[in-house]
């Protein structure tokens, strides 16, 4: 009898786990992008969002047609079982987000994010140029993203690989999946820019220990429509500093390559240079800025500094 009875308990127990687990399912919430079945219906959605995307084409089905891809496109797609879009949660919060393959003057991701209250976010995971073929594929909502390598300096005639890199939605954008961030101490951040042909933002921050800091102002650093140029001084916002840190370690900025350069010519350049534990210095050169996701996103969050804190000319 004592043994019936609790053979009876653990039954309604699991029933009972069962039925939360059920309960924590049901806690996502409908949204528009959960009744898209369409291309039109993603086009629409992406027009009301930005009017820039208006170029940009999407298909019911894959075609991979550019004549400058290197590998077999439509055959490693069709291996990976990849899709047109694919819907997930990217940011965990609790409304469906929808990642898009299409074309935008070339083979072009991008990923709508909803953010709540009808408001809308796109992030683009294509991120350099003369990608012809890249594959995501949706895992646990993150994206296994899989893309032809690039040459090595010296090595054109090598030829191209498929590499994988796993994308999460961490610090306001897509990065590098990282199960075991680094605990740095970071003393010191120094990054500065040089131009392009064009008119890229040309200055130099300096962040310290104690949050600060100064921006020296060279050329085309255009802030609320306005050429602000000078040198300049605040405390960073205990937020921003935290943001930044926290990504660095995360990215585990000290066994990041010290060199990276896109294919292209004519693009701008930047120095990261971090003074961390106790006098250790890791410097970064980059050609093109986006030598790997993570990076990318610091330093964007590097550029926002100086729209987003309250400098004091010197």
């Amino acid at each position: 009898m004592l043994k019936s009875f609790f053979v009876i308990v653990v039954c309604l127990a699991m029933a009972q786990l069962g039925m939360g687990q059920a309960t924590v399912k049901v806690a996502h919430k409908l949204n528009k992008i959960d009744s898209i079945n369409t291309a039109t219906q993603i086009k629409e959605l992406i027009l009301k969002i930005d009017k820039r995307y208006s170029d940009f084409k999407i298909r019911q089905s894959l075609e991979y047609e550019s004549r400058f891809a290197t590998i077999n496109c439509k055959k490693i797609s069709d291996s990976l079982q990849v899709k047109p879009w694919q819907k997930a949660d990217f940011d965990n919060n609790e409304l469906t987000d929808i990642l898009v393959i299409g074309t935008w003057s070339d083979h072009h991701i991008i990923c709508i994010l909803d953010k709540g209250d009808n408001y809308y976010e796109i992030k683009s995971i294509t991120r350099k140029s003369f990608q012809h073929c890249t594959f995501p594929v949706v895992s646990n909502n993150k994206i296994k993203y899989y893309f032809e390598s690039s040459p090595e300096s010296g090595k054109r005639d090598k030829q191209p690989t498929l590499e994988q890199v796993i994308l999460t939605y961490q610090f306001g954008d897509f990065i590098e999946d990282n199960l075991i961030p680094a605990s740095h101490t970071i003393e010191k951040i120094e990054y500065s820019t040089t131009g392009c042909y064009g008119s890229c933002p040309i200055f130099k921050l300096i962040i310290n220990l104690d949050r600060t800091s100064n921006w020296f102002a060279d050329l085309y650093n255009k802030i609320n429509n306005k050429e602000v140029k000078g040198n300049f001084s605040c405390t960073i916002k205990a937020e921003k500093y935290n943001q930044i840190i926290a990504l660095l370690n995360y990215i585990d900025f000290a066994k990041l390559k010290d060199d990276y350069a896109v294919g292209w010519t004519d693009d701008q350049s930047s120095t990261l240079k971090i003074t961390y534990d106790n006098g250790k210095i890791k410097t970064i050169k980059d050609y093109g800025l986006i030598g790997t996701y993570g990076l990318d996103r610091v330093y964007q969050l590097l550029f926002d500094l100086r729209k987003n804190q309250q400098w004091t000319a010197l």
